[in-house]
C-alpha cells in the first residue's frame, strides 16, 4: 500500500485504529486480559472497559504494539514506508518522512524489523540450494594521522608538513575533526581471514532466502542452520570448497564448486546467494552506512524478509498483522 492509499483509506487516527481492531478480534473486540466479549464501547481515548474483569485496554495491549505511544495511523505510515525500499531507509530519512524525532524513528525501524522477523522464522527451503557466508563490517582503510598499530612504524610526509607549518604562520591552522582516527592494523586480511561479523545463508533458486548472524562458521553451526530450514530429502545443497562444507555429503546431496579455478560450471554455482549478498552490502553501505554486531541480525532480517516477498505485494499487511500478534499476557 502506497502512502496516497494509506490517506484516502485512513484519513484519521479513528480509522486506523477500526482497521488494527478487525485484524485482531473481527467484528466485535474482545478483552486484551480474558478474552470476554462483554465490553463497554469505545471511551474517548479510544480504550474499552472489560466488564467482566473490570479492565481497561486499547487494540494494541498485549500485542506486539504493546505501550506504543505512537498513533496507529503513523504506525501504518511507517509500515508502508519501509517496506517500500528494497535497500532499506535509514533512521533520519523516516524522521523526516513522518515528522518524529531520530530516537523514535530508529526504534520504529527496530520494530518493524522485528515484525518482519517473525515472518522468516518460517521459511523452509528445497530444491536446488546455495549456501555461503559474507563478512560485514568497516571497510579497511588508509590511516589519518600517520601513525599505524606497530608503534615502530610511524609515518611521516615531509613535504606535506612543511607545507602545513607555512601556512600555519600565515595564519591557517588545521584542526583534525571528531570522530575516529581510523587506524587500522596493517594490511588488513580479508573474507574468512578477518575480524569482521561472519553472516551465512541459504537461497533455493528462484524461491526464498534464510540467513543469520553466526559467531563462527564451524561444521557444526553450518549444519545447524540447515537442519532448521532445509527438507534435506527434496534438496540438493551447493557451495564452495570452504571446509566448513566438507561434511555436508553426511546429512545432505551435497556438490561444491572451487572458485579459485572458476565461479560456474554446467548451472553448479553460488550465483543467487551471491546476488542476496550484494543487496545486503549495498542496503547496509547506502543506507545505514554502518551498523553495529548487536543490531546486524535485525539488519539481516529486514533483507530476508524483503527478498522473499519480492514477487508479493503484501509486505504492509503482513507487518500489520504481525504487530497485532498477542504477547504473553500481562
Amino acid at each position: 500500500m502506497n502512502l496516497i492509499d494509506i490517506s484516502n483509506q485512513f484519513p484519521d487516527e479513528l480509522s486506523a485504529i477500526k482497521h488494527f481492531e478487525r485484524l485482531r478480534w473481527g467484528k466485535k473486540p474482545k478483552c486484551a486480559y480474558c478474552s470476554s466479549e462483554n465490553v463497554g464501547t469505545r471511551n474517548s481515548d479510544h480504550r474499552f472497559h472489560c466488564k467482566a474483569c473490570k479492565k481497561s485496554f486499547s487494540v494494541t495491549t498485549n500485542t506486539n504494539l504493546h505501550n506504543t505511544r505512537l498513533p496507529l495511523k503513523t504506525w501504518l505510515y511507517s509500515f508502508a514506508i519501509v517496506t517500500d525500499a528494497k535497500k532499506g531507509v535509514s533512521a533520519k530519512q523516516l524522521e523526516r518522512n513522518i515528522g518524529v524525532h531520530y530516537e523514535t524513528a530508529w526504534v520504529i525501524g527496530h520494530k518493524i524489523r522485528s515484525l518482519m522477523a517473525i515472518e522468516n522464522k518460517a521459511v523452509e527451503l528445497s530444491g536446488i540450494l546455495e549456501m555461503d557466508e559474507t563478512y560485514v563490517g568497516g571497510k579497511p582503510r588508509k590511516f589519518n594521522d600517520g601513525s599505524t598499530s606497530d608503534v615502530h612504524k610511524a609515518f611521516k610526509i615531509p613535504e606535506l608538513d612543511e607545507r602545513i607549518q607555512d601556512l600555519k604562520e600565515a595564519g591557517i591552522k588545521f584542526k583534525r575533526g571528531r570522530g575516529n582516527p581510523a587506524k587500522s592494523d596493517i594490511n588488513p586480511k580479508r573474507g574468512r581471514g578477518t575480524s569482521k561479523v561472519p553472516v551465512v545463508g541459504i537461497v533455493s533458486r528462484n524461491g526464498d532466502v534464510i540467513a543469520e548472524v553466526m559467531r563462527k562458521t564451524t561444521y557444526a553451526d553450518l549444519k545447524r542452520l540447515v537442519n532448521k530450514f532445509v527438507d534435506k530429502d527434496d534438496s540438493v545443497m551447493i557451495t564452495d570448497e570452504y571446509s566448513g562444507y566438507n561434511r555436508f555429503s553426511e546429512i545432505i546431496e551435497h556438490i561444491s564448486i572451487d572458485h579459485q579455478k572458476l565461479y560456474s560450471y554446467k548451472g553448479v554455482n553460488t550465483n543467487s546467494i551471491e546476488s542476496f549478498w550484494a543487496i545486503v552490502k549495498r542496503g547496509i553501505i547506502g543506507q545505514y552506512h554502518q551498523v553495529s554486531a548487536k543490531y546486524l541480525p535485525n539488519y539481516v532480517s529486514e533483507f530476508v524478509f524483503k527478498y522473499n516477498n519480492r514477487n508479493q505485494d503484501d509486505m504492509f499487511e503482513t507487518l500489520v498483522k504481525n504487530s497485532m500478534k498477542t504477547t504473553t499476557t500481562v
